[in-house]
Parts: C-alpha cells; structure tokens; sequence
C-alpha cells in the first residue's frame, strides 16, 4: 500500500517553540533523597543555594497549613559537603503569631548570605510583609548566625498604574469578561492599580534573584492582590531596593529570571489566570526597569517554574508541565536562550496521580550538576522537602534507546508489520512471523474485514504485538473500506461510493478533526472489545499527519488510551534537518502540538527499501541498516502470501511477499547477530518506559 511517510514523519516534535516529552527515564539522576522523613505538617516553597565551603543550604516553610496558620516558619536543613544525608531541621525564621512563607536564599557577588521571606499579615497574602536577614557568618553545621534584618518597603508611583494602562494594550483582547454588565478583568486590576495602599503592598518573593554583569541584582516578586509581577532592584549589593515597573498580563506571578547574552532579561512565569494554564513570558531589554506584556506561551503550566542559565551557555527550564495536576516534574535543557527547548526530563511522574511535586528551585553547583529542591508530598498529609541532582550533560546526549535502557552506542530496531486484518494475505504472513517468533510488532486495520480474524487468531500469541493502524483512506481501485462509525457521525470521511477517499489530501479537504477523531477511538474500541487490549496505534498512510488538528487529535487519543504512538524525536537537530531536507512538512505549528506528547519516542523512523529481485531488496535493506543512526529506530514493512487475489488488490504485490520472507531470512537473522542489533517492539518499549 501507498505510504505516504512523508506525514507519517511528521510524528516528530517538541514543546513551547519546541519542546519535547518523555517520561521520566531517570537516566541523568545521579541521586535523590528526601530532606527529611515524611511528617503530617504542611511543608511548601523551598529554595537551596551552594555556598563557598561547598556545602548546600535548603530553606521551606512548615507548618499546619499556609497564611491561615499562625505556626508556620521558615525552616532549614543543610548537607555538608561530602555528606551522604541532609542535617536535621532546624528553624532559620520565624514571627512569631504570623505565618512565615516563600523563603528565597541568595549570595550575593560580596558572598554575603541573603534570606528573603514574606510574613503573611492578617493571614491575606495581599497582606504580606516582605522581609530579609544576612549573614556572613554561615559555615557551621546549622542555621546561619543572622546579622541583620530589616524589612523591604516598596512604593511604586504613577508611572506604575501608567505602565499597566499602557501594557494591557497591547494584550490581545479579552473575551472572558466577568458577565455581561460587570467590568472585564482588565479594569480590574487597572483601577487597583491606581490605588497607592494596593501597589505597595502584598509584594511577594518565591524564585532566587539573578546578577546582571553589573553587579544589579533583580529579585523576583509577585502580587496576588494584583495578579501581576515585578522585580525589586539593588545597585548596591542588596542594602537598598527600589521596584521596577510591572510585568503586566493576564495572571502572570512567581517569575524566574534567565539573562541573554545580550543582556535581555527574560522572566518565566507561573499562569494565574484563565484556562488554558500555560507559562507565560516577558522581556526587559533594560535590565529589568520595564518589561514586555506577558504572554502565554505553549507549555502547560500549573504551579511555580524555574529557570537557570547554565556555565556552558544552556538554558534550563523546570516546572509542571501537565494541563490539571502536580504529579509531574520535567527538567528542559536549550542551546539557544528558550528559542526552543531540544531536551528532556522527567524527575517525577506519578503513574496513579496521587504524589504532588511542586515549587521547585533549580541551581548549577560547581561540580556542573544541577542542584534541585521542591515539595514532595506522598499523599495522606505526608510530606517533605525532595532533594534530586542531576547531570545536564547525560540530558542533552541520550538516544530514545539509551533513555529506555538499551546502552549508549546501541543500534535498536522496531520491526513493525503493517496492514495486518487487510486481507488473508497479510494475515497470514503476519501469523508465520508471530509463529515462528521472528516479528511480533503488527497493527490490524479495523475497517477492513479480516481484521478480527487477525485479532482472534493472535488471543492464542499474548506475548505478540498487536496494536491498531489507524484507517482514514482507502486507496485501491477495487478493495475498498468504509468507517466503522455510523457514516451520518463522520460524513467528511466518507467519498461519493460511501468508502474512505482513496489519498490523504482528499481526507484534509473535507473531514474535521472532530469527526477523525470519533472514527479512530471507534477503531480502537472495536479492537478492544474483540477481549484483547491493542499494544499502541499508528497511522495507515501517514493520514494522522496530514494536518496540525489531526495531530493533536491523535496524540490526544494516544495519550487518553495510554497507547505508544510512532513519534519520531525531531528535537535532534541532525534528525529534523534529515527529514526537513527529504521534504518531509515538519513546521512550527505541528511541532508545538507534539511538545506535549508524553509517551516514547523514536529516535528514527523509516520503511524496508524495495528491490528488483529479492537479492537486491534484502542487500538494500543491509545497507539502510548500516546508514542508520545510533537508536531506536522503526522499520515498517508491508508482508503478505503470494496470491491471485493479492494480486489483484496491489500491484505492490511482489515487494510485499518478499517482505513476508525477508525477515525469516537466516541471512537476515545471521547479520542482526553479527552487527549487534537488538530487536524490539512496542510492548518491551512500554514495560521499559512504566519501569522507569
């Protein structure tokens, strides 16, 4: 059959300009630790620095809730360097009948120690009082001997609420009024922005403050009162602090700072305003003064980032990054200042979504591995603060099959069987390999009617991979199939016989992606209810691909399903100008919608070459061996037996009988051995990808 891998490698993509998802493999962690043991009392909002002596000092607060509890304090905890485990808990602040809460650690270029908190008064966060203590003296076994303390007033002036008229212009308009006869949000926060009391109060800390090559330091605030951000800026080592103008959006609070070698400031930033939740970003090009309208980006966002420059020069990015939830962490590594984000991962995924990991800070130590902390809670009110190190270098080089576990240098290869349940033929190559255990990675199109006699047959094969081809065309002249929902459901789908349109074209030009959608979760509950659960999906003849909504469909039924999908990991540079310069349409849009895709990967995608003799096909496909890349590669071909009827569906008939031998071939099976080559399937994938 016709493939049109042209869309089908379009299965490659990455998240926010670029971004790219795997669960957590783990693979870059070089330890992880709680601080402390699992106890009842609310522990939240951690920060850590490195300090000169090598150790790590970590500060939360804890206590018997948030700004309602009058109890909670400023706690912290240190590991010495060398050490093995963290120091007991021992308090750093505490105000006492206020609570305490964000704490933010900081050495400034002098190496004196800052620790910046906010006490909650009259337990309203609009409320709080931010506040700051030093320290010179901090090299002991405990909390720092604190020298000084003082509070940090800020009084921004009318060029403030000037600035806030100003930005919201440039927003892009707001249809999410309040209700029809109540004013918009944005006049809200513009008329409380002309209240003086409003705008110098309730400023609130949480991510570490960055030094610009002048020595300025930029500490982040933000204001719940407000809904906004800004920064409080020192020119004198943090003895004296003044407020910038706001970063004004639509919700965005709790900023971390990156700056650009150009000496932009960019600020990330946790969305506190309407759904869809993602990261929204801001710019100062005069070192933090003022800043850019924020605006949302394409990274689902639902609590507090994080944000570093790295010493070689990359970008690191921290955070949620699920739409609904904390039970995931992700860590994102750019080489090109968060234009696009080419690496990933996890740190925490929770597979039943009860453990929550939130609040992160994220610091580089001298050894060049990153330093993480956030709040770790187990479920039941048990929580503490988590402790993970991580080696940015093993991020940014892994192959697919090295983050599943293969071994770096590896060559592995997805053998995969397509068009099973097309016709007898193809059934009946597909059971030899699956007998014999040659192959064992296939996919039965639905609406074709040998399809559950390939699903029956293989009840018998438990350990065999079978999973769905999604079916959306049906491209022979005389062998033709239809959907297998109601026709009236997905009309756009369904060409003047009442069949499926014969190319991927004709399917873009007049099906939705509503109606795609309804066919392929049909087509997958269909397999379902045959008693066998399919392994993963993929796409007859790329037609998934063939538009970004019909990308974000597929993904979205993959990931509803938990099904793996052919995803092709074009975050590799190498591998997107590979297929980019083969023709392959891989564009911005669709790689954004792949960015949140969070299932395996491959690290390459391609199809059994043909040949005019079966020599010549077996040599081609050699050589495609040897020519390919170092990991997880997929290999789809298209067997079947030699038959008068096969022979009258395709005139590809040859090629596919010689496919249906090729790989019981002891040729074949000799050169796998002699290269090294590991032969995998999706099912061994997946086990390999939940494990982790």
């Amino acid at each position: 059959m016709k493939q049109l891998t042209v869309l089908i490698l379009l299965v490659a993509t990455t998240f926010s300009g670029i971004w790219a998802q795997t669960r957590n493999t783990k693979n870059a962690i070089i330890s992880e630790e709680i601080i402390f043991p699992l106890q009842s009392e609310h522990t939240h909002g951690s920060s850590i620095v490195s300090l000169p002596n090598g150790d790590l000092l970590s500060a939360w607060f804890q206590g018997n809730g948030e700004r309602t509890a009058d109890d909670v304090r400023i706690m912290g905890a240190r590991l010495k360097k060398g050490a093995k485990t963290w120091t007991a808990p021992f308090v750093m602040a505490d105000t006492k009948g206020i609570p305490d809460c964000n704490p933010v650690l900081f050495l400034n270029r002098k190496g004196k120690l800052f620790l910046f908190w906010i006490a909650v008064q009259a337990n309203k966060w609009e409320n709080s009082i931010l506040k700051f203590r030093t320290s010179t003296n901090y090299a002991g076994n405990e909390a720092p001997v604190w020298e000084w303390q003082d509070n940090i007033l800020l009084k921004p002036d009318e060029s403030f609420a000037q600035e806030v008229e100003k930005r919201f212009k440039e927003l892009p308009e707001n249809e999410s009024g309040w209700a029809a006869y109540a004013p918009k949000y944005d006049n809200l926060i513009k008329e409380a922005s002309n209240d003086l009391t409003k705008r110098s109060f309730g400023w609130m800390t949480r991510i570490h403050p960055v030094t610009l090559a002048n020595g300025r330091i930029l500490l982040p605030l933000y204001s719940d009162g407000l809904n906004m951000s800004m920064v409080a800026i020192s020119d004198d080592d943090g003895a004296t602090w003044r407020p910038s103008l706001p970063i004004v959006g639509r919700g965005p609070i709790q900023p971390a700072l990156a700056v650009r070698k150009n000496g932009d400031v960019v600020a990330y930033m946790r969305d506190s305003g309407d759904s869809p939740t993602r990261v929204q970003i801001a710019v100062s090009t005069d070192q933090g003064e003022s800043w850019s309208a924020a605006q949302k980006t394409e990274i689902p966002n639902e609590a507090s980032v994080e944000l570093c420059v790295l010493n070689d020069g990359k970008w690191a990015f921290f955070g949620n990054d699920v739409n609904g939830g904390r039970y995931q962490l992700s860590l994102y590594l750019s080489d090109n200042e968060g234009k696009t984000w080419k690496w990933k991962e996890f740190i925490e995924y929770s597979k039943d979504k009860k453990e929550s990991y939130s609040y992160p800070c994220l610091i580089q130590t001298p050894d060049g591995y990153l330093n993480i902390t956030y709040s770790y809670s187990a479920g039941d009110h048990q929580e503490s603060i988590k402790h993970v190190v991580v080696d940015p270098d093993k991020i940014a080089t892994k192959t697919w099959a090295e983050k599943l576990g293969y071994g770096a240098g590896q060559k592995v290869l997805l053998l995969h069987c397509d068009d099973a349940g097309m016709c007898p033929e193809a059934n009946a190559a597909v059971q030899n390999y699956i007998v014999n255990q040659q192959i064992n990675a296939a996919a039965v199109m639905m609406p074709c009617p040998n399809a559950k006699e390939m699903i029956d047959w293989a009840k018998k094969y438990p350990d065999a991979d079978l999973g769905v081809h999604l079916t959306l065309t049906s491209e022979w002249k005389t062998y033709r199939w239809g959907p297998v929902t109601n026709p009236k459901k997905v009309p756009g789908l369904i060409d003047p016989d009442g069949k499926f349109y014969h190319e991927v074209p004709e399917v873009v030009a007049h099906a939705s992606a509503k109606e795609v959608e309804t066919e392929i979760r049909a087509q997958i509950d269909k397999f379902i209810a045959t008693g066998r659960r399919p392994s993963h999906i993929d796409t007859h003849m790329g037609t998934l691909y063939g538009s970004p909504e019909y990308v974000k469909v597929f993904l979205k039924v993959a990931e509803d399903y938990h099904l793996p999908a052919n995803i092709i990991n074009v975050e590799v540079p190498e591998v997107a100008s590979y297929f980019k310069q083969a023709g392959y349409p891989i564009n911005d849009e669709v790689i954004k919608n792949v960015a949140s895709y969070q299932l395996p990967k491959l690290d390459f995608f391609t199809s059994v070459p043909t040949g005019k003799t079966y020599e010549e096909k077996r040599e081609n496909f050699f050589k495609l061996v040897k020519s390919m890349p170092n990991g997880l590669t997929e290999i789809i071909f298209h067997p079947a037996t030699l038959s008068d009827n096969l022979k009258s569906i395709t005139g590809s008939w040859q090629q596919r009988v010689w496919e249906g031998e090729l790989f019981a071939d002891p040729v074949v099976l000799q050169f796998f051995k002699d290269k090294g080559i590991i032969i995998t399937n999706w099912k061994d994938i997946m086990r390999r990808f939940d494990a982790k």
